[in-house]
């Protein structure tokens, strides 16, 4: 899978997690508005960020929840949306995973997982806008960036 870093992040959107699983899992409550919001990020021509972290996750998620071949189409899928430049993978670097650490130890108050501490980090280290998520532990964002929205707003 390759990795690109060479696009302006500011208009870009992050998927995480949550995002992905919703929009493969007809059973997900989120669903319909996972497709729905997909479809309109697709429309507007955003360009889709993400880390390498959540593909490894929600790879497992897809295996665990579905089967080894699924997970394996969503490889591919992601793949795929890479080499047409849609999706660009962020790679996670010592430095990223430090400064995760650092903010779970600088903000207690907000009880962050690594995942979600990295998640926020690359955010603000690439100056990313926007995220896609139904993880309503996203909804610290705009208190570290106030011109970071939480999509789909549902909180």
């Amino acid at each position: 899978m390759q990795i690109h870093e060479e696009i302006q992040y500011s208009q870009a959107v992050f998927l995480e997690q949550t995002a992905l699983a919703a929009f493969m899992n007809p059973d997900d409550p989120y669903y319909l508005k996972a497709r729905a919001l997909f479809y309109d990020l697709d429309d507007l021509d955003r360009k889709l960020v993400t880390t390498n972290y959540v593909l490894f996750d929600t790879h497992q998620w897809s295996r665990n929840h579905f089967d080894y071949a699924d997970a394996q189409i969503f490889l591919n899928t992601m793949d795929k949306a890479v080499q047409q430049g849609v999706l660009t993978i962020i790679s996670g670097r010592p430095e990223l995973e430090q400064e995760s650490k650092r903010l779970i130890l600088d903000f207690p108050n907000y009880q962050f997982s690594l995942s979600e501490a990295m998640t926020a980090v690359v955010m603000l280290s690439y100056q990313i806008k926007r995220i896609f998520t139904f993880n309503p532990s996203y909804g610290f964002l705009p208190k570290l960036d106030r011109e970071i929205k939480v999509m789909p707003s549902i909180w």
